[in-house]
């Protein structure tokens, strides 16, 4: 007899993946595992999918018990596709004892809140992203400083302020500022969390300071709501999260972690080490591989192992995609390798039906926006306030929120929430986004806008702050308008996206090209590697384990080298390509890279 959750998971195959598809035995040995373990999957391996049927499955098991799941991971895109899968197999809402959120999200509702309260009173706290927060910042600032600061305001992020809690609940700021201003900088902090503005990291803190004083009590309510804990993208966790949520789940609740290690790029640029690295926790916790790829054929899949900061023999392809070989393109000038890119897209567009018919991205990348700009004139850093990645509706969308968040003075979560609470508030704003996109007059649209936004604060804007909203739109509008216009005349340019490795992280591309001409070396300029050099061996197939490079600094870029290749060469279906300098091509190299596999153009 066939048991109710072999049939379950027979109803979300067919809910979840392509007709006729079913899991893999690799697959449904996550689906299935009860107990604590590192899920360590393998790019194209259906990571997000497994995860929603696991979801999925422990959520109907848990109908009717006092005890639910708790599902962390670490974007609000994340937390909506996951939602959107469970949504397709019949759970349109995760309620109590469930809970299904972002890393900061959790931190903040569990423990940041309730610390925060212990140490400010009763005083209303705005956790604000790292740009809401600069410009408040900023406010303070401009206050504070020194008579002889005629700088920019210092980026606070960089310049990591603490907080600190004593015993008898005071507080104190450290920082890194410049000792020079180091005091106006700090007090600027701390006047910022008298009127309860934070950021996330700080409510971090706050949660830490929380769970190191009521650690045994926190675990003992945290097993008694949940069976399970999920976490999401657990290669993305830094030291500080990762240590608190081993603190509170580790030998004490089923707590699985999902990922792909050798995908954890945040630390690459700085000095801080990867936080979940499964091969030093398989002694004490379970390791479960998805090895196999549907994605790419052979022929990619074999690069990507080889370029794996770690030995990954276990990965492979059961893809019935035909992709090319690799091939490597050498180049004089930016304008020579984006002409024979598009030349041997071209040309492989003849040979493969396949592959013309995709409608998946060609990309050019590169390490760092500054590799980019050197290779490419027109390359321009994209500006944040409008991004290429947002619909324009979501643009408008984001611009209304931060302009009527100002004005209630709540952070953007906040004032969301606030929006989204009646109805009428949610018509206001659908017809705000309609009209800054449809209506020709933008002086009447401006006009209407503000006094929908009047509607929603529920009193009168004063006149000075109208104009401000003007302006805001007003700008807004047309820096839209010039970027929709860029985009046109860029589309027409270039038939391929032109990224740093870190923009293209999570996506999928027909073919993928990584320009190696990054350099990676130290502020002080004590050494100096080209990322040719560092993967040299890597790209002909002669893999070095990392312990046994002794050079503690060759060792480091060498790593984030084979991180960067990683992600850049398991983005594409079809066709991987890198770029190299003619002046950096040696005969001796191309010999091994062709007998190796690659192909010149």
């Amino acid at each position: 007899m066939i048991s109710t959750e072999v049939l379950f998971l027979k109803e979300i195959e067919t809910k979840l993946l392509p007709k006729g598809a079913t899991f893999s035995e690799q697959q449904k040995s996550v689906i299935f595992h009860n107990n604590t373990a590192n899920i360590v999957a393998g790019p194209g391996s259906g990571k997000t999918t497994v995860l929603i049927a696991k979801c999925a499955m422990l959520l109907k098991e848990n109908i009717g018990n006092s005890k639910g799941i708790c599902l962390i991971t670490h974007t609000n895109v994340a937390v909506d596709e996951i939602k959107s899968g469970l949504s397709k197999i019949g759970f349109n809402n995760i309620e109590y004892p469930n809970f299904l959120g972002t890393i900061q999200e959790f931190f903040n509702y569990f423990f940041g809140r309730k610390a925060f309260h212990i140490i400010f009173g009763d005083k209303n706290i705005r956790i604000m992203d790292d740009e809401e927060y600069r410009e408040r910042f900023d406010h303070f600032f401009d206050r504070l400083k020194p008579n002889w600061y005629t700088n920019n305001n210092p980026n606070v992020k960089s310049k990591n302020p603490q907080l600190i809690i004593n015993q008898d609940l005071t507080y104190d700021v450290i920082s890194d500022a410049n000792s020079t201003y180091r005091e106006a900088f700090n007090d600027s902090i701390k006047h910022l969390l008298k009127f309860g503005i934070v950021t996330n990291k700080q409510c971090l803190e706050l949660s830490a300071w929380y769970i190191k004083k009521h650690l045994s009590k926190i675990r003992e309510a945290l097993s008694n709501r949940f069976e399970y804990v999920l976490l999401d993208e657990a290669q993305d966790t830094n030291k500080f999260q990762y240590e608190l949520l081993n603190s509170l789940f580790l030998d004490n609740i089923k707590f699985q972690r999902f990922g792909d290690p050798y995908q954890a790029l945040y630390s690459i640029f700085d000095t801080k080490e990867d936080a979940w690295i499964p091969s030093e926790e398989a002694s004490y916790i379970n390791k479960i591989e998805i090895a196999e790829t549907s994605r790419f054929n052979e022929n990619i899949a074999n690069l990507v192992r080889n370029v794996c900061i770690e030995k990954y023999d276990s990965f492979r392809s059961v893809s019935s995609v035909n992709s090319f070989q690799p091939y490597f393109i050498t180049y004089d000038d930016g304008l020579e390798l984006k002409l024979k890119y598009k030349e041997l897209i071209s040309t492989l567009e003849e040979q493969s039906s396949e592959y013309k018919s995709s409608n998946k991205k060609d990309a050019i990348l590169s390490a760092k926006h500054d590799d980019l700009m050197s290779l490419f004139e027109e390359y321009i850093v994209s500006n944040s306030k409008v991004k290429k990645s947002e619909s324009g509706v979501k643009q408008i969308y984001s611009l209304i929120l931060r302009i009527i968040s100002k004005e209630i003075d709540l952070n953007l979560q906040q004032t969301e929430e606030k929006l989204n609470s009646l109805l009428e508030n949610k018509k206001i704003i659908a017809k705000l986004i309609k009209d800054l996109i449809t209506k020709d007059n933008i002086e009447s649209t401006i006009s209407s806008i503000i006094l929908e936004i009047e509607k929603i604060k529920n009193d009168i804007i004063e006149p000075s702050k109208k104009e401000k909203i003007k302006e805001q739109l007003n700008s807004f509008k047309n820096e839209m308008e010039s970027s929709r216009k860029n985009a046109i005349v860029e589309q027409e340019k270039e038939e391929f996206y032109i990224g740093t490795v870190h923009s293209v992280k999570g996506e999928t591309h027909r073919s993928t090209l990584l320009v190696l001409n990054t350099v990676f070396s130290d502020w002080h300029g004590t050494y100096s590697y080209e990322i040719l050099e560092l993967l040299n061996n890597y790209l002909i197939g002669h893999y070095i384990d990392l312990e046994n490079i002794s050079n503690l600094q060759l060792k480091r870029e060498t790593k984030n080298a084979l991180k960067l290749a990683y992600v850049a060469f398991s983005r594409p279906t079809h066709l991987v390509a890198i770029g190299i300098h003619k002046d950096k091509l040696t005969e001796k190299l191309k010999e091994e890279l062709i007998e190796f596999g690659w192909k010149e153009w």
